[in-house]
């Protein structure tokens, strides 16, 4: 606390000697800063304008709901705002721009095509704005340089060109989505046609053998097999009676015990083949039962072929001759019958025994089938669905951009702000002429106060006094005489640089 007044008058002592170096310098003080500031308003003042042009750019969505017509130019918001500007500042497209109206000819006479598209892509600025449903509703381009004719239509062009790159994209690309599945509908087409002729064979390979026959074929069986009891029946009858016509006493009340051993063994054949014929309505021809009954009939059927034919010496009359020469044509056809009935299912229970075989393979073709049929309607729904996004795209009546604002030509340039950058200027002018003029005072080491003296002697050495400079009358004149010089000159300057902007920049 003891030291704040001595700080205090050495600072205010430095101040004191800081002043009065500006005071004696003052003429150059201000000669300088009106000269400095001049030399930054001029050159300020040629500074090129660099003005703005924005168009904006709506996102119309599809007129039609998606449930109708479901668009195959379909894209993730997020990826749509990542390749939009990638999109507008194709080295295509500005190239093409650049071309077409002929842009920076002196740069492309000293640049390269690369470093002439970086430099047109610095001045192009692209805003997205996104919607209610974080989907993208609008976006801006905005084009700067220093033509103001030029950015308005640069900026419009971007636009343009932007529109109809992305129809041409759009429908493109539901071209090619309708093509690829036609291509493939037509790949699922031939192959369908193929399964289905794979199934018709099959089925008119094994008709009548296929799984869906099996009941058919199992009540054609049971019928025949009532047609095979019938037959057999009527054979039977045949049989007792023609064996009743051949015994010599009266056939009908003759007993079995008297019947001789031919006729025991048609009986035996007779019984053997009814046995049989119920055996078959149950069973199938390797059941036991059937085996064993099979071998007893085939025995008694050999016998009775080893056995001489019965000779009736003459001891029928017509009639019963007759009768006999009927009942053995009949037995013929009815044993003809028998045996085709049997043959008949035979062939029905082999259908019968293939069905698990033919029906693993039935259903390996359907399966093959049905799946070629889905696919193709599938195939065929959707490119369907293509073709009318397709016309969608075509019609414009899907999502599509259009110009919501067109560029106009500006008014003012956006920058360079001169009238900060002339007052900074000569804000900085000033400033940068008082530092000049103190540090070269500094460094010339002229020793201007008391204080200044005894900061430099020793305290051993004390100071006897001092003498005040003496200025005459006629440095007074003279040097009020250079500042009115001073202030002439700086008004001089002054009027020239308001005539220099009033002439280039009027607007200022």
């Amino acid at each position: 606390m003891s030291h704040s007044p001595a700080n205090t008058d050495q600072l205010s002592a430095i101040v004191r000697q800081h002043w009065n170096v500006l005071r004696r310098h003052i003429s150059l003080l201000v000669l300088i800063s009106v000269a400095l500031s001049a030399a930054s308003v001029v050159l300020i003042a040629l500074l090129p304008d660099v003005y703005q042009a924005t168009t904006t750019i709506l996102v119309d969505p599809q007129k039609i709901p998606e449930k109708y017509v479901a668009s195959t130019v379909t894209s993730d918001p997020n990826d749509h705002l990542n390749t939009l500007k990638q999109q507008v500042l194709s080295t295509s497209r500005l190239q093409e721009i650049i071309d077409r109206d002929h842009l920076f000819p002196t740069l492309r006479r000293t640049m390269s095509r690369e470093e002439v598209l970086d430099y047109m892509r610095k001045k192009i600025k692209i805003e997205l704005k996104q919607g209610s449903d974080q989907g993208l509703s609008s976006f801006t381009i905005t084009y700067e340089d220093r033509d103001r004719t030029a950015v308005a239509a640069i900026a419009n062009q971007l636009a343009a060109s932007f529109i109809d790159w992305n129809l041409q994209v759009r429908q493109q690309q539901a071209t090619n989505t309708t093509q690829f599945l036609s291509s493939e509908l037509e790949q699922a087409k031939r192959s369908l046609e193929q399964q289905e002729s794979q199934l018709e064979a099959f089925k008119l390979k094994h008709v009548g053998s296929t799984p869906d026959q099996l009941d058919g074929n199992l009540q054609t069986i049971s019928r025949i097999q009532t047609q095979l009891q019938s037959n057999a029946d009527a054979i039977s009858r045949l049989d007792e009676e023609r064996i009743m016509m051949t015994q010599a006493r009266p056939p009908i009340t003759a007993d079995v015990a008297s019947l001789s051993e031919r006729d025991r063994l048609i009986l035996d054949k007779h019984r053997l083949e009814n046995e049989l014929s119920k055996l078959r309505r149950e069973f199938t021809d390797t059941y036991p039962d059937v085996v064993l009954v099979k071998g007893q009939l085939q025995s008694v059927t050999a016998r009775l072929a080893a056995m001489p034919a019965p000779d009736n010496g003459g001891q029928y009359d017509s009639v019963s001759q007759a009768r006999l020469t009927v009942i053995t044509k009949e037995l013929e056809r009815h044993r003809a019958q028998q045996a085709a009935l049997e043959q008949e299912i035979s062939s029905y229970q082999s259908k019968v025994d293939s069905v698990p075989v033919l029906e693993t393979q039935l259903t390996e073709l359907t399966r093959n089938y049905e799946t070629s049929r889905q696919n193709y309607q599938s195939l065929l729904d959707k490119r369907m669905s293509a073709s009318m996004s397709q016309d969608l795209e075509r019609k414009q009546q899907a999502e599509h951009f259009i110009v919501l604002d067109e560029a106009k030509t500006p008014e003012k340039p956006i920058r360079p702000r001169r009238m900060l950058l002339m007052l900074g200027a000569t804000l900085g002018s000033l400033l940068l002429t008082l530092v000049a003029i103190l540090g070269i005072h500094m460094l010339l080491g002229r020793i201007d106060s008391e204080a200044q003296l005894r900061s430099l002697l020793p305290e051993s050495v004390p100071v006897l006094g001092t003498i005040p400079p003496i200025v005459s009358q006629a440095e007074r004149r003279a040097k009020r005489i250079a500042f009115v010089r001073t202030l002439t000159l700086s008004a001089a300057i002054c009027v020239a640089v308001f005539l220099f902007l009033h002439k280039v920049r009027p607007t200022l």
